[in-house]
């Protein structure tokens, strides 16, 4: 072989070396002092591919000083099997963190589908309650997090998902709403059940964070997080059906953060574009609630996760920084 040529072998495994060596993701960044980070991901793996990048994304969160990880749902595309549920199950508690959880609708509502099963949606709701919320008062992942359950209460027995917990003062709900107009989306064979469900679960949502408001008002928190997988379509008018399929939801968020007045931040997916905004208008007198952020996380075909620090007395106290796997690594 020339000389020329050994060079470009040489330089050529140089290059392979180092990108095999990268980790894709730049390495972690200290906590400021007094504040606290977590993560906030949902919406993949959805591919064969993307599962090989989301082993990254664990790794990446596991290198992280975190005080826990929000999953705001959809965990995989298809199908909907028990096995899939106890693989995703399986990722979630690879992480060395607390994991909260709330469903997307992947995991249940779109079941229906023949290329996710052909199931009856309400019938893999109850299947992915008994596989993720076995103990809705202790978190997912691999260190302990004690949570406040909604089921509790004997009035919402069902709603093992609806969590409620503080770290840093600042109070976290999770809430089941989904996308799809929040499983009200037409499909074959819909039952009266299934509108009675979406009712159901939304009202127990609503109250859920009303109470949350209240415990946040109570304890003088600096601030409020809820999560949720669906996407409202904020810039629809407030009677809009793709607005009423998340009522009375909606309307609670907006008394209650007008009414607390302190920061508050709701994280969810479903439409997989990060974005970081304030969407939420009060619909009673047309004014932005500008102290209310909106963080959608990435999603497919991106394969990734939101940082989120909370400093209390920064203005804002929320900060971001979206973390994705290039497309090119697997390794």
């Amino acid at each position: 072989m020339t000389r020329t040529r050994w060079m470009a072998v040489a330089v050529l495994a140089a290059l392979v070396a180092a990108a095999w060596a990268t980790s894709g993701l730049p390495p972690p960044t200290p906590t400021p002092p007094g504040a606290f980070a977590f993560a906030a991901l949902g919406d993949a793996p959805y591919y064969p591919w993307e599962e090989l990048r989301y082993r990254l994304v664990i790794r990446s969160m596991n290198d992280h000083d975190l005080a826990l990880v929000l999953h705001v749902g959809d965990i995989f595309w298809r199908p909907c099997t028990d096995r899939h549920y106890r693989a995703a199950l399986g990722r979630m508690n690879q992480v060395r963190h607390p994991v909260v959880y709330t469903p997307g609708d992947n995991e249940w509502t779109d079941c229906w589908e023949p290329g996710s099963g052909s199931f009856q949606p309400r019938e893999r709701l109850d299947s992915l309650r008994k596989i993720f919320f076995p103990d809705p008062t202790r978190a997912l992942g691999g260190r302990p997090l004690a949570l406040a359950t909604q089921a509790a209460s004997p009035a919402y027995a069902t709603f093992v998902e609806h969590a409620r917990w503080t770290i840093g003062g600042v109070v976290f709900a999770t809430v089941h709403l989904v996308g799809n107009g929040n499983g009200l989306d037409p499909r074959p064979n819909r039952e009266p059940a299934d509108d009675e469900e979406v009712r159901a679960r939304t009202g127990a949502a609503a109250a859920w964070i009303a109470e949350a408001f209240a415990e946040a008002s109570a304890s003088d928190a600096p601030a409020v997080v809820i999560a949720f997988h669906g996407a409202p379509d904020f810039r629809r008018r407030a009677e809009h059906p793709e607005r009423q399929a998340y009522e009375p939801f909606l309307e609670t968020l907006e008394v209650e953060a007008e009414r607390f007045g302190r920061p508050v931040l709701i994280i969810h997916g479903d439409d997989h574009e990060y974005t970081v905004d304030r969407p939420l208008v009060r619909r009673t007198t047309g004014r932005r609630l500008d102290n209310l952020t909106r963080l959608e996380v990435p999603g497919s075909p991106l394969v990734g996760w939101v940082r989120v620090v909370f400093m209390r007395g920064a203005d804002p106290p929320f900060a971001f920084q979206p973390l994705v796997v290039p497309g090119w690594k697997y390794w």
